[in-house]
């Protein structure tokens, strides 16, 4: 019997499940952090321990043994870091299609179909699939971008903790919880020394608890993030204005509805169909269907 199984690797986690020709499914699994351009050899690690683990549940729904699977990954970084061929060259395994993390994104959320996707977690992106073209727009990494994700709202947050204290800024109970979170500034600065992404991305739910509560610097942040995804959104409706716009991620919902709120665009705002992970599964399944060769 066939198994597909679909790989979503991003900054904080990465995501696996397998599905067989009969149309059952193993449960979602889950493993470390899986960016190919920030740590590859930590990220093939934690690719291959899932895949392992992934097949062999899906190995439990079957008595007799499955074909080699039919494997799709969706990885933050891979684009932007040549990787693929590496981690191709690395696995134990031969079917393997390796795309970004924002090509699974668009397939999840609207399989063939035109569609722009903001999709937010430690990381942001946003892009649109028109016309079976792929244009994307940010998510070149921590250092560089990712404007308005969890890791830089983390960040925003650290740093206008260290404007309050030394007056710039006024300090709120958000810059207080930091400060004493994390025990002053050699605290700070330590953890700045050491942090990935996906470790500042931790405290994003911190200022969006704060920004409930009426903070100002917490309030300030997420608008300043909102405004950059809205210039984003707004440069890829110029292509397509009536496109529908579907978030993703787990602040991308939350981000969406924020700029949406404050009616400076109008949107066709949709569910997406699924996630990321969906979408690697579905492309696996079409690119068997159709006998396109492993990218």
């Amino acid at each position: 019997m066939q198994v597909f199984i679909g790989l979503d690797g991003g900054g904080s986690t990465c995501r696996a499940q397998a599905a067989l020709s009969d149309g059952r499914c193993t449960q979602v699994l889950t493993g470390g952090a899986a960016n190919v351009f920030s740590d590859l050899d930590t990220a093939l690690r934690e690719i291959e321990s899932l895949l392992d683990r992934t097949f062999t549940a899906a190995q439990e729904f079957s008595p007799a043994p499955l074909i080699a699977p039919r494997i799709t990954l969706g990885l933050a970084g891979v684009n932007e870091s040549g990787a693929a061929e590496r981690l191709r060259a690395a696995l134990r395994y031969s079917d393997v299609s390796i795309f970004g993390d924002v090509d699974i994104s668009l397939w999840g959320a609207f399989r063939e179909a035109d569609g722009i996707v903001l999709a937010v977690g430690t990381g942001s992106v946003l892009a649109c699939q028109e016309g079976g073209e792929i244009h994307r727009m940010g998510g070149y990494g921590f250092m560089l971008g990712d404007e308005g994700s969890g890791a830089w709202i983390g960040r925003e947050a650290l740093r206008r903790t260290l404007h309050a204290h030394d007056g710039l800024e006024p300090r709120t109970e958000l810059t207080t919880e930091l400060w004493e979170r994390f025990g002053g500034i050699m605290g700070l600065i330590g953890f700045a020394g050491r942090a990935r992404p996906a470790d500042y991305a931790t405290l994003a739910p911190i200022v969006l608890a704060h920004d409930r509560a009426a903070c100002p610097i917490a309030g300030a942040i997420l608008d300043q993030g909102c405004a950059w995804l809205l210039r984003g959104l707004q440069h890829l409706l110029n292509r397509a204005p009536d496109i529908p716009v579907a978030p993703l991620g787990g602040l991308g919902p939350v981000l969406l509805e924020r700029i949406m709120s404050q009616g400076a665009v109008q949107l066709n705002r949709v569910m997406p169909k699924g996630t990321a992970l969906d979408g690697a599964l579905w492309k696996a399944r079409q690119c068997l269907a159709s006998g396109d060769q492993t990218p």
